[in-house]
């Protein structure tokens, strides 16, 4: 199975939501930047869809930097989810681009048709969601979190 995966760079991201984060948010927990990227990017996704398509997301990177992922499958579901269409919406331009296979290990983000987005859920009814703020996971990955 191969899906279009878009990464967009943890620094553009926390350069572009970060500011929504409350004060005194603990970085390692504080998902309201991820939200609004979510909420940008299923709009923009709603908006250029011709087929239904699941996104799911996931990082990548090293100590050296790191890009959240998005897999949209199947890879043609999104044809007008360009550059443009992404900066309208208020979104960083990906950072890379690519079709290819996406990783065992990739977490729901949602469910997408023309015109409509939904927030996909874990099997525990949970979402992901990704902080933006400081090193949380292994070798200093951003991590992902469960919230009900």
């Amino acid at each position: 199975m191969t899906a279009r995966l878009l990464a967009f760079d943890l620094d553009d991201l926390r350069a572009t939501y970060g500011h929504l984060a409350p004060p005194g948010a603990d970085p390692r927990h504080e998902t309201t930047p991820f939200r609004a990227f979510r909420a940008a990017f299923l709009r923009a996704a709603a908006a250029a869809a011709v087929a239904p398509c699941l996104l799911e997301v996931w990082w990548s990177g090293t100590f050296n930097g790191y890009a959240l992922v998005v897999a949209v499958t199947p890879p043609d579901a999104l044809p007008g989810l360009d550059a443009a269409a992404l900066a309208r919406a208020g979104l960083p331009a990906p950072d890379d681009e690519r079709v290819a296979p996406p990783p065992p290990d990739r977490y729901p983000l949602a469910h997408v048709e023309p015109g409509r987005a939904t927030v996909a859920r874990n099997a525990d009814g949970t979402t992901s969601e990704a902080p933006f703020g400081a090193a949380t996971g292994h070798f200093g990955a951003p991590g992902m979190r469960a919230i009900p």
